[in-house]
């Protein structure tokens, strides 16, 4: 029985992806890096800039970081796309859809100085004219905001339904349930804003969770971007029943009777029978 694993051997991954770049995220991702874990941040960089703001419906105002602290910030971590300004995709033309990826694509690379290859779509708007622009614009996957509640990674990368969002009724009982399964490449991912563990009272429950998940050692933290490029290079694996090939420029992890198996870029591995 062969098992298939995440880098370095890990059964699982984990992975958070929050949008809207707001100030709750500088506390979020100081949690994050004090556990030593990796997130995906969706940002829009045109609201960025004007340091948006509006009221929760709690209360409280809601504010955008400015531009100027995003390299800082994230760069132990992936930067995505989430548009331009956050309109509702449905109401815009494919042209106006590809000018809102592209734009905010191009301003956060210049702010990170870094390649920006992944996008999560703004409410909850989807279709082929999304995904087209997506491709188009050279971003490697496109995450909607549909939930799946289950641990299985993602079949389709550009028609990536999200995990579970933390404000959601079931959310609790679906991250307990990840620290006990045993699905072969089992995801957990959580979605949302960090201002919801303001106005939800959640950073105690949070900061449990990402401690919980650093302490485990069958787990991996994963960015969206380096979940990706894993699945799509573990998929790509030729396994015979003498042998694994792995074409791929990835290593790529297996279990088999107990024992690890890690087979090299462009190498492959002998099964003994």
């Amino acid at each position: 029985m062969l098992k298939r694993l995440y880098p370095g051997g890990k059964a699982k991954a984990f992975n958070v992806t929050y949008d809207d770049g707001v100030l709750q995220d500088v506390r979020f991702v100081e949690l994050m890096n004090k556990y030593g874990l990796k997130g995906t941040f969706n940002l829009n960089s045109g609201l960025m800039e004007t340091e948006f703001e509006w009221v929760h419906p709690k209360g409280m105002t809601v504010k955008r970081l400015p531009t100027a602290v995003v390299a800082q910030l994230y760069q132990n971590h992936e930067v995505a796309s989430h548009t331009l300004t956050h309109p509702y995709l449905s109401s815009l033309t494919e042209a106006q859809i590809m000018e809102e990826m592209a734009r905010d694509k191009e301003n956060l690379e210049r702010l990170t100085g870094k390649p920006v290859l992944g996008f999560g779509g703004p409410f909850h708007h989807w279709g082929p004219e999304v995904v087209e622009c997506a491709k188009r614009c050279g971003f490697e996957y496109a995450r909607n905001a549909e939930e799946r509640y289950c641990y299985a990674p993602p079949e389709e990368y550009y028609y990536w339904s999200a995990g579970s969002y933390h404000i959601m009724p079931g959310f609790r009982d679906f991250v307990e349930g990840f620290f006990h399964t045993q699905e072969e490449l089992a995801l957990c991912q959580i979605v949302g804003h960090t201002y919801d563990l303001d106005a939800e009272d959640m950073w105690d429950y949070i900061e449990s969770v990402l401690q919980r998940v650093a302490q485990d050692e069958s787990i991996l933290s994963m960015t969206n971007l380096e979940l990706v490029r894993y699945l799509k290079a573990m998929r790509s694996a030729v396994i015979t029943e003498q042998e694994i090939q792995n074409p791929s420029d990835l290593p790529l992890w297996f279990e088999r009777d107990g024992s690890l198996i890690c087979v090299e870029p462009a190498g492959r591995a002998t099964l003994e029978v």
